[in-house]
C-alpha cells in the first residue's frame, strides 16, 4: 500500500511547493498560508516542522509562527491533554475536581512546573468544606472581599498515623511467631505503621533516615525490625519483577539479589505522609537497580547505562514491529524510536551477544575445547621480540620520576596485577583523584615522543629527553617542564603545520616560501635549522625528536681542511 501511496504524496508535495511559491510575500511564505496549505495533507506538527526546514533548504523561507501560536501548541501538549483527561475522571457532576487530585495527576504524569500551573488555571477546584465561594464578578453580583480558604489537611493525619503504628506493631508480633511471613501480604496502614516505626515514630515521619544511620542499629531495635519486616513481605514484588528480565545476561539469582537492594532502598525513602502504596512506590526503585546490575554486569563488555536504556527502547520497538507483521529495517526502527538511522545502527552492533570460553557446558566441558584451534603456535622469533618490547617498555618507565612510573605501572597494569583506577592511585599517593588524572595526561606525551626516536632505542631516548640541560634548567620537574614547552602556541603550530605538509606531500621538506594555511611553515622550518645548528644539538632533545620524525635531518659539521705543503722547487745542478 505504502509503494502505491507514495507517487500521490510526491505529486501533492509538488503542487504544495508550486503554491507556496505563488504565494510569497517580500520572499516569505507566511506561517497561516503555510499551515492552511498543509492541513490537507494529514501532517503532524512534527512531519510539519520537517517539511518547513526542507523547504527552507530549497530556498523556499517559511515565516515562524506567531507566539499566540506556539502558546497554544506548548498548551496542546500530549502530556498535558492526557493530564487533563485523567483529571477528567475526577470531577463531580458540576465539573469540580478536588486540589488534591490536581496535584495527584500533576504528579503522576510528571508535569513540569508551567504545565502543573496550566493544569491548575483550566481546572474548576471545588472548595475545602465549610469555605464560602465569592460570586464572580461578571455575573452582575458586586465583588466580595476575599475569602481565605483554610489549608487543606495533609493526606496522612496524626491521628491515622497511630493506628498504622499500631497495626504495624501488631505485625512485628505476629512474625515472630509465622514460620512462613513473605506469603502474608500488608495491608495499607501496615505498611504506612511500618514506614512511621523505619523513621523512629511519629514525630520523626517527615525525615528519612540514612544508610549509616539504619547500619549502625541492632538488630533487635524496633526501626531495624521495622525495615527487615516491610522488605520481607514484600520479596513477590522482587520476584515478579526479576523474572521480567531473565535471558539478558544474568542469572535469576543475581537479578533477585539486586531488586532486593532495589527493595531496601525503596523502605528506607518511602515516605507515610504522603499517603502513596509502598508496592506502587517500591517498583520503581526495584526496576531501576535490576537495570543498572544488567548494564553494569550483564555483558562481558561493559555498557554505560544511558546506552543500555535506549538498546531497551530498540528493543522494544523491535518486537512491537514484529507483532505487527512489519519489516524491522533500521529506518523503521528509527521512526517507531524517534532516533537516528545511526544510533539504531550503533545500537544493533552493541547488542550482540558475546559468552565466555570458559561457560561449562556439560559434564566438565568447556565451551572453548569444542571450538577448533586455528590460531598457531608462535615462533621462537616472535616470542623474543616481544619479549625484548617488553623489557624496553620496562626499561623506559623506571627512568621516569617516581610518582609518574607508579602511576604508568598501576595505571595500566604493568606489573601484571589489574589497571587501578584513579581513587585507588589517589589513596596510593595521597593525592586526589583530577591530580592523579593530570599526572597521567602530563606523562603520556612523554613517552609516546620516547617510542617515537627514530633511532629505536625509546629507553635511551627517554633518559635524553629528561636529563637535557636546557630543561632541567628551566624546572626541577622535567616531565612538567617538557609539557609546557610542547604546549606554546608557536611550536605546537609549526608541528602541526609540518605535519600536515608532509600527509598531503610527502617526503618532500617544504620551500622558504612555503605557507601552510596561514602559518609562514618555510620560515618556520629555516628558524629550526639555524637555532639547531650542525647535528641538531643546540635544541632541547625532545624538540629534536620531534623534527627527526617528521622528516627533518641535520648537516654534519664541516671537517676541518689542512693545507696541503707547497712543493720547493729542486736546486740548481751544480756546474760540471
Amino acid at each position: 500500500m505504502l509503494d502505491h501511496q507514495v507517487p500521490s504524496l510526491k505529486a501533492a508535495l509538488g503542487r504544495l511547493y508550486a503554491d507556496l511559491q505563488t504565494k510569497q510575500v517580500r520572499g516569505v511564505v507566511p506561517y497561516q498560508v503555510f499551515r492552511s496549505e498543509t492541513e490537507s495533507l494529514g501532517l503532524s506538527e512534527k512531519a510539519r516542522g520537517r517539511l518547513a526546514d526542507a523547504l527552507t533548504a530549497l530556498k523556499l523561507r517559511i515565516a515562524d509562527p506567531p507566539r499566540q501560536e506556539a502558546e497554544r501548541e506548548r498548551v496542546r501538549s500530549p502530556r498535558t491533554d492526557m493530564a487533563r483527561r485523567l483529571l477528567d475522571r475526577f470531577a463531580d457532576d458540576a465539573g469540580m475536581v478536588d486540589a488534591r487530585a490536581v496535584e495527584g495527576v500533576a504528579r503522576l504524569t510528571g508535569l513540569s512546573l508551567s504545565e502543573a500551573d496550566e493544569l491548575r488555571s483550566g481546572a474548576r477546584i471545588a472548595p475545602p468544606p465549610g469555605a464560602s465561594v465569592p460570586t464572580p464578578a461578571h455575573c452582575g453580583a458586586p465583588p466580595e472581599a476575599p475569602v481565605t480558604i483554610p489549608a487543606q489537611a495533609a493526606p496522612v493525619t496524626s491521628g491515622h498515623l497511630e493506628r498504622a503504628v499500631t497495626a504495624a506493631r501488631n505485625v512485628l508480633s505476629a512474625d515472630r511467631f509465622n514460620l512462613h511471613p513473605a506469603k502474608r501480604i500488608l495491608t495499607a496502614d501496615e505498611e504506612i505503621g511500618l514506614a512511621v516505626l523505619l523513621r523512629d515514630g511519629v514525630a520523626q515521619a517527615g525525615i528519612e533516615p540514612t544508610d549509616e544511620e539504619l547500619s549502625g542499629l541492632p538488630p533487635a531495635n524496633e526501626r531495624r525490625r521495622a525495615r527487615d519486616c516491610l522488605v520481607v513481605h514484600n520479596l513477590g514484588l522482587v520476584h515478579s519483577l526479576a523474572r521480567q528480565f531473565t535471558d539478558q545476561g544474568l542469572e535469576y539469582e543475581d537479578l533477585a539479589q539486586s531488586g532486593m537492594l532495589g527493595l531496601m532502598r525503596a523502605a528506607r525513602k518511602f515516605d507515610p505522609l504522603m499517603g502513596n502504596k509502598f508496592s506502587t512506590y517500591a517498583t520503581t526503585w526495584v526496576r531501576q537497580m535490576i537495570g543498572r546490575t544488567l548494564a553494569d554486569e550483564g555483558s562481558a563488555i561493559r555498557i554505560p547505562v544511558h546506552m543500555h536504556e535506549v538498546m531497551q527502547k530498540v528493543a522494544r520497538a523491535e518486537r512491537s514491529l514484529l507483532s505487527q507483521g512489519l519489516p524491522i529495517r533500521a529506518a523503521d526502527v528509527a521512526v517507531a524510536c524517534d532516533l537516528p538511522v545511526a544510533t539504531v545502527e550503533k545500537v544493533r552492533r552493541l547488542s550482540r551477544r558475546t559468552d565466555s570460553l570458559d561457560r561449562i557446558i556439560n559434564d566438565g566441558v568447556h565451551l572453548g575445547d569444542l571450538i577448533e584451534a586455528r590460531t598457531a603456535i608462535p615462533g621462537v622469533e616472535g616470542t623474543v621480540i616481544d619479549a625484548l618490547t617488553e623489557a624496553e617498555l620496562h626499561a623506559a618507565i623506571a627512568a621516569l620520576p617516581d610518582r609518574y612510573a607508579h602511576i604508568v605501572t598501576r595505571r595500566y597494569g604493568l606489573d601484571g596485577q589489574d589497571p587501578a583506577t584513579l581513587d585507588e592511585l589517589g589513596k596510593d599517593l595521597g593525592i586526589t583523584r583530577e591530580r592523579v588524572r593530570q599526572l597521567e595526561v602530563k606523562v603520556r606525551p612523554v613517552l609516546e615522543l620516547a617510542f617515537t626516536d627514530p633511532a629505536g632505542a625509546p629507553y635511551l631516548a627517554l633518559r635524553r629527553i629528561l636529563t637535557d640541560k636546557r630543561v632541567t634548567a628551566a624546572s626541577s620537574n622535567a616531565v612538567q617542564a617538557i609539557t609546557k614547552d610542547r604546549a606554546k602556541r608557536d611550536w605546537s603550530a609549526g608541528v602541526n603545520a609540518l605535519r600536515a605538509f608532509r600527509e598531503r606531500e610527502g617526503d618532500r621538506l617544504p620551500e622558504p616560501d612555503q605557507w601552510e594555511g596561514d602559518f609562514p611553515l618555510g620560515q618556520w622550518v629555516d628558524e629550526q635549522y639555524e637555532i639547531a645548528g650542525f647535528h641538531g644539538t643546540e635544541l632541547p632533545t625532545h624538540r629534536r625528536i620531534v623534527l627527526e620524525s617528521l622528516g627533518m635531518w641535520w648537516q654534519p659539521p664541516p671537517r676541518p681542511t689542512r693545507k696541503r705543503p707547497v712543493a720547493r722547487p729542486a736546486p740548481p745542478a751544480p756546474a760540471p
